[in-house]
């Protein structure tokens, strides 16, 4: 439940602190609240939260060096970030440094709770399988999943089991291999099988984008399709591929997932924190098919992994 769940705001604006906090509280979690990342870090060693939602242009320690201080310091809390113009860089560099996700301030209203929801059960999978025994060497699996997005956590606790067996991921990587597993399974359901146009959201709260998932869902073919997702992992790393069933897109359609300056645009979020979080991404020709590779070393010449991935 929702109100299981402690979060730490951190926001030098008093009216950004009183917004997001008003947005959480009356979803019914638990919100505290610092001005500084050293505040924050502070309130983090002293009773570790559930999640942290932080700004990044801060006096005394700035969203960037919180994110550093936390991924340093081992501190297992996700960290979501709140962007604005102009903070495109700083915010691509502190996904890199170990963030979870981002949220840009002018779409607090529509995407803060989703996301804020989504990393919380990502977290809880990824916590629910760090204590497996390590005993794999290498290992291949696939699902034909159908569109239901409520498969999507289980499917990366599955996944997270897998990788605690045999790679030597850091917590702040299995979050990121979880938000970028996320990020793409959900976009393969509902933007390739269902072929929901993401503009949608910005109507009505996001009532008719979400009506139009429910509706598409009972009606053919859309609700027919399924994703299409291979895993194959060593202890070098793994390498994921995911497939929907839909027409495809254009991906010179999409702002450059690697530009930073595209941070704060909502179409196209969801590449950019793949294309961040993942070590090589590659599209096939048709648009519905993405092969993303995680590295756990920096040499994966004999890997069956790298192997995969050069065909």
């Amino acid at each position: 439940m929702a109100d299981q769940h402690r979060i730490l705001v951190v926001d030098d604006s008093a009216t950004q602190l009183i917004q997001i906090r008003m947005l959480l509280e009356t979803s019914g979690y638990e919100v505290s609240v610092a001005t500084d990342g050293v505040q924050a870090l502070a309130k983090v060693k002293e009773q570790l939260p559930d999640l942290v939602v932080t700004d990044l242009q801060m006096p005394n320690m700035d969203g960037l060096e919180l994110v550093r201080e936390i991924t340093t310091q081992q501190l297992p809390v996700p960290v979501i970030l709140t962007t604005a113009a102009g903070s495109e860089l700083i915010a691509a560099q502190a996904l890199h440094a170990g963030a979870a996700s981002y949220v840009p301030k002018s779409a607090l209203a529509s995407i803060l709770l989703p996301t804020v929801r989504r990393t919380l059960e990502l977290q809880k999978a990824a916590q629910t399988n760090q204590l497996l025994a390590s005993c794999l060497d290498r290992t291949e699996m696939s699902w034909a999943l159908t569109n239901d997005q409520s498969l999507v956590p289980d499917l990366i606790g599955r996944v997270e089991s897998i990788l605690n067996e045999l790679a030597e991921y850091d917590p702040g990587q299995h979050m990121q291999i979880a938000m970028a597993l996320d990020e793409a399974i959900v976009n393969a359901m509902i933007h390739g099988n269902l072929e929901i146009d993401s503009e949608l959201r910005r109507l009505e709260d996001g009532q008719p984008y979400l009506d139009m998932i429910d509706a598409r869902l009972n009606e053919s073919p859309y609700g027919d399709r399924r994703v299409h997702f291979r895993l194959v992992a060593d202890r070098e790393g793994v390498m994921f591929t995911i497939r929907d069933e839909g027409p495809g897109f254009c991906l010179d359609d999409v702002p450059d997932p690697t530009d930073p300056s595209n941070l704060d645009k909502e179409g196209g979020r969801g590449l950019l924190l793949i294309n961040t979080f993942m070590d090589e991404v590659k599209h096939n020709e048709k648009g519905n098919e993405i092969t993303m590779i995680k590295r756990c070393v920096s040499d994966l010449q004999e890997s069956p992994v790298a192997e995969e991935s050069s065909v």
